[in-house]
């Protein structure tokens, strides 16, 4: 499992598969772009080493598997607009964002585990009542899921970026799936166009079917 390589601090470099921009229907679609290299390019203390996760200050690197260039195995779930994208969780861990409120979810069916992304968008309610209402009614019976967005605030995120030097230029959320259906949520800092840096990793507990399916129909 990759957690481990986003503890704050570890530096990649990257380049997001762009969104896709489908029917807009609510309806279930696969994921079809391919997944981008994510490359191991080192550590980033930040001011003061205030970044760099106390852990990645007791042990070398080389002790989680880490080398310069190390190319980090993972499967790319997309972001479709007002549609929600699954994916068929294969040998690696999934990630899938930008987040900025979607639920990302893991469900069983016919025997295949899959990820999935409900992609709502910001802007726009109505299109996000139909995805999140088509997706509640078809929910497997083992579908858990989780809003990776929740897991930051602003007040903690903006400190982070200020580390940097120079200072972060953007900050996204991206999620992680596991091959055992564990949640995560990882802050990503931008540093230049393809250079990123960890700003940390946080375990999420899972929304259980009942609960996650009044959450999609609450709207």
């Amino acid at each position: 499992m990759i957690e481990k390589y986003f503890k704050a601090g570890v530096m990649f470099n990257w380049t997001k598969p762009s969104d896709v921009i489908g029917a807009r229907d609510g309806e279930f679609v696969d994921s079809m772009r391919p997944t981008a290299p994510m490359i191991y390019m080192g550590l980033e203390p930040g001011k003061g080493g205030k970044l760099i996760d106390p852990f990645l200050k007791q042990f070398n690197v080389n002790t989680l598997g880490l080398s310069m260039r190390l190319p980090i195995q993972y499967a790319w779930l997309d972001y479709t607009h007002a549609q929600t994208s699954r994916l068929p969780i294969g040998p690696y861990d999934v990630l899938t964002g930008f987040m900025s409120g979607c639920i990302v979810a893991y469900w069983t069916t016919r025997g295949v585990r899959y990820a999935g992304h409900v992609g709502t968008i910001e802007s726009d309610p109505a299109l996000n009542r139909i995805v999140k209402r088509k997706f509640a009614f078809a929910m497997a019976r083992d579908t858990i899921g989780f809003n990776p967005m929740s897991a930051w605030d602003f007040a903690e995120i903006m400190p982070l970026m200020n580390l940097l030097e120079p200072r972060a230029m953007n900050a996204k959320i991206i999620a992680l799936v596991t091959t055992h259906g564990e949640f995560y949520s990882i802050l990503m800092l931008q540093q230049t166009a393809n250079q990123w840096c960890s700003g940390g990793i946080k375990k999420v507990p899972p929304i259980r079917h009942d609960e996650l399916k009044l959450l999609m129909l609450r709207d």
